[in-house]
């Protein structure tokens, strides 16, 4: 509710319940915590049955009795994880953010989509959300074409105003864009679908549920960094 009040929730590993989720795909997190439910369901129901409760000896009521902050401290644990994984699962399913995650997963298999950035100026998106996909198109495509590129500066420049050319000038100087000048161009293999290869940084056949790749996390995708990570532990 809107007028519920704010808290910071603590997640680390002496957090109840944090430490089995953290590393869960979203799909697999709520099937998860109806079973952490159904447990902690079962744990009340043998002391709130009457006939049962009456059968227990004291040694039994005490050991319920000392178990009770801890009940109730799993049990708020799970109600917040519970709204947590609803927000989640909300944003994950908002048309914007599917569209997104469709975008810049196409860019990364190296699929131009010129389309995506001329809807993204045209719609007034963020500048420096826009420019990240910009740029994200020129490392993963060895480079812009020249008349796109050309075409996307000048309506950046009438959508965001002049000092956006000063941005994409240190964009360019830095390296992140570049403007591809040659057809010849278009069919050669750039460093970035080298290292995509090499890497295997697109895993097309994933599991959530009993993932044996961190591609797992975002449906088919493992970083750069982490495939890097992974071979210096290899050695």
């Amino acid at each position: 509710p809107a007028s519920s009040p704010l808290f910071l929730l603590p997640l680390h590993d002496a957090a109840p319940l944090y430490p089995t989720l953290r590393d869960q795909h979203l799909e697999t997190i709520g099937p998860n915590l109806r079973a952490r439910a159904e447990t902690l369901r079962r744990s009340r129901s043998r002391f709130s049955d009457r006939d049962a409760a009456a059968s227990r000896d004291l040694s039994e009521l005490h050991r319920f009795v000392r178990g009770i902050p801890a009940f109730a401290r799993d049990l708020r644990s799970l109600t917040h994880h519970i709204h947590l994984a609803e927000e989640v699962k909300k944003k994950a399913e908002r048309p914007a953010f599917r569209r997104r995650w469709e975008v810049e997963r196409s860019m990364l298999e190296s699929e131009p989509r010129y389309d995506a950035l001329e809807e993204g100026v045209a719609e007034e998106m963020e500048m420096e959300r826009w420019l990240r996909l910009l740029c994200l198109q020129s490392l993963t495509g060895n480079g812009i074409k020249a008349t796109r590129y050309d075409a996307l500066r000048k309506e950046a420049v009438q959508t965001y105003g002049y000092e956006c050319l000063w941005i994409l000038r240190d964009l360019e100087k830095a390296g992140f864009l570049r403007k591809r000048e040659t057809f010849f161009m278009d069919s050669m293999a750039t460093s970035y679908s080298n290292l995509r290869k090499a890497l295997n940084l697109i895993v097309p056949e994933v599991d959530p549920a009993r993932p044996e790749d961190v591609a797992y996390v975002s449906s088919g995708y493992a970083p750069m960094t982490v495939r890097w990570v992974e071979g210096a532990v290899r050695g």
